[in-house]
């Protein structure tokens, strides 16, 4: 079995008698790119700083590259761990300009190794034309990219981010998320994200990890907490989404007023009444359909709009279609559904 770059074992961590983390559990493995995902105040952050070593857990152990950093016992200080972390506000030395910034954690290293270093990161990085300039004289995506390559000079262990790409713009950032993943990739450093948006986490992570009261709910792939959430609250945080009732007919259908769904209904049985999720890319806009809905709200997105639906019951659902199915408030049109992945929640 391959080895544990990190094991969090039944934490709990607390600020003030306030109890932040419970019975934590969370594996991670080598070169592994995981995200950390919740509600605001859910621990996010505080789970970082207990993995860096800035605060001390209550009980249970953290464990690096099996050896125990973190216990009842045991407390290795964040100088010691070999774990790199880059907050929101980057830190940046501002008397200092990007290459001294960069080479400022590798003063120990002889100064071909430190060259070596630092043309290795600012390639791979696209920095090089901005190494002799300070802080403020370069953007907030170039503050980034330094502040990314100052983490990685020493190779650390393990490499922490918290909400790294928050302040840039939506191009900004999804340039530098490519890049950053395929940096890691390439250096094979294992990286932990906390983030409050999904988008990000979908385009950077290996795995996903859904915290929410005090501990991690659910830890996988970004194809399946989206497809297959372990509860409304994921499915919720995870995509725009609806949920309609409905009633198992067998172990492969049920009924909705959408029409009869195909679909694994295990571990319900026939009659039970269900919550069924609807995304929006899973109702198909069809003028032929013999189902129909009244459109109650609209948004537009250049390409595509997003109808909001509402059923001949009173039940809400959306729709995700091209923008060239324009259609006005209170207008009824056909839909179908196609699901390939049917999520039910016990009523």
């Amino acid at each position: 079995m391959k080895s544990l770059k990190l094991e969090i074992k039944d934490i709990s961590y607390s600020i003030n008698k306030n109890l932040i983390l419970d019975d934590l559990n969370l594996n991670i493995f080598p070169e592994e790119i995981i995200s950390i995902i919740g509600p605001s105040a859910s621990g996010k952050s505080s789970l970082l700083r207990v993995i860096a070593g800035f605060d001390q857990i209550n009980s249970g152990r953290i464990i690096l590259n099996e050896k125990i950093v973190d216990d009842a016992s045991t407390f290795i200080k964040p100088n010691d761990r070999n774990v790199g972390i880059i907050f929101q506000d980057l830190a940046l030395f501002p008397h200092l300009n990007c290459e001294e910034n960069i080479l400022f954690g590798v003063s120990n290293l002889e100064t071909s190794e430190r060259k070596s270093r630092l043309k290795k990161l600012s390639t791979l990085l696209d920095i090089n034309n901005i190494l002799e300039k300070f802080p403020h004289e370069i953007s907030g995506g170039q503050q980034q990219r330094i502040a990314i390559a100052r983490a990685l000079a020493p190779k650390p262990e393990l490499l922490l981010f918290d909400e790294p790409f928050s302040a840039l713009d939506e191009e900004l950032k999804d340039l530098l998320i490519a890049d950053v993943k395929l940096l890691l990739k390439t250096e094979k450093i294992t990286s932990v994200f906390v983030t409050h948006n999904i988008k990000e986490a979908f385009q950077l992570s290996d795995k996903i990890a859904y915290l929410s009261d005090r501990r991690i709910i659910q830890n996988e792939t970004p194809y399946n907490i989206y497809h297959k959430p372990l509860s409304k609250e994921i499915a919720h945080f995870c995509g725009n989404g609806c949920f309609i009732r409905g009633t198992v007919v067998d172990s492969n259908h049920v009924a909705t007023p959408l029409g009869k769904i195909f679909g694994d209904t295990i571990p319900y049985k026939t009659n039970d009444h269900v919550d069924v999720m609807i995304r929006p890319d899973d109702v198909i806009h069809d003028d032929n359909s013999t189902e129909s809905a009244r459109v109650v709200d609209k948004k537009f997105f250049g390409s595509d709009f997003l109808y909001k639906l509402e059923l001949k019951d009173g039940q809400s659902i959306l729709c995700l279609t091209p923008s060239h199915h324009n259609h006005s408030i209170n207008e009824v049109i056909g839909i179908r559904v196609e699901i390939d992945h049917l999520v039910l929640f016990g009523i």
